[in-house]
């Protein structure tokens, strides 16, 4: 599973797999090889511990966006950053899905206003979630599906009135 953190410090991203956890932050790459990871993550809050071979553990709880992690006496959190979507060069009044995958949360409502480059909704495709942004500045003219639907690649989503300025 590939996550994307931010921080005050800035962003960066944890890859957990079968046998190793790898963090880049940016600057470094650090990679650690771990005993096989299990946990359970079809429903919330989820955790569990990773093993390192060294002995030590890292315990980790995820809730919603947020993530917890315990490591040799200390404990962070993290909140997971949203992949952008942006369609900046679209004239079309359809925001469609890029790809298939659940929409988990929809800002949008009939008549409400959007800038340029505002979210619209959040789709979690494959364990991330994109922030679907406004092509242009807008009204919401049509809202086609609801908070944890499932749309196909391509499908239309909300339609869109271009506000002429």
């Amino acid at each position: 599973m590939n996550h994307r953190f931010e921080t005050a410090s800035g962003d960066f991203s944890v890859l957990v797999s079968e046998n190793f956890l790898k963090i880049n932050d940016g600057r470094e790459v650090h990679k650690w090889k771990v005993a096989p990871v299990e946990a359970v993550l079809d429903r919330e809050p989820f955790g569990g511990e990773i093993l390192f071979e060294d002995g030590h553990r890292l315990t980790y709880l995820q809730v919603k966006s947020e993530l917890f992690l315990h490591f040799q006496g200390e404990t962070w959190s993290f909140r997971r950053k949203e992949r952008e979507v942006a369609f900046t060069h679209s004239t079309s009044p359809e925001i469609k899905s890029p790809m298939p995958g659940k929409i988990i949360q929809l800002f949008a409502e009939i008549g409400k206003t959007f800038a340029q480059g505002e979210t619209i909704l959040i789709l979690e495709a494959m364990k991330m979630e994109n922030a679907i942004k406004a092509p242009f500045a807008c009204s919401v003219k049509e809202i086609l599906h609801r908070v944890g639907e499932i749309v196909q690649q391509d499908e239309s989503i909300v339609i869109l009135d271009k506000i002429k300025t």
